[in-house]
């Protein structure tokens, strides 16, 4: 898969950047969404990386979607998935990643919070 305007190179542009990170925070209202009352059930989420036409589906239980979004620059993310320009990896299993933005990069990402007070 390539990245949203991906040129080839490791650097990418601003603008690049900037359509990853909304990629990124329209996965994560999307996730927000989840309806689901049991919390020991494992649910579906969306991978929330700024990868062009990913559509993995990444497993958790609901405590552990709460304590990722409990942060308003960490997204989950399917393991490998981690774009190093934007993000920084929090926690990495076998099922699933955690990322958190760059703090000089995080503006975005803490304005689109979907838990905003």
């Amino acid at each position: 898969m390539e990245f949203l305007g991906y040129t080839g190179d490791r650097a990418r542009d601003a603008a690049t950047i900037r359509r990853v990170a909304r990629n990124q925070a329209t996965l994560r209202v999307l996730n927000e969404g989840m309806d689901n009352e049991r919390d020991h059930d494992v649910m579906a989420f969306r991978c929330e990386c700024g990868e062009l036409g990913c559509n993995r589906l990444v497993p958790l239980r609901r405590a552990e979607y709460e304590a990722i979004r409990a942060h308003p620059r960490r997204f989950v993310i399917a393991p490998g998935h981690v774009i190093e320009e934007l993000e920084h990896l929090i926690e990495h299993n076998r099922e699933h990643a955690v990322v958190e933005t760059h703090a000089h990069l995080s503006d975005f990402a803490e304005q689109t919070y979907p838990r905003t007070a």
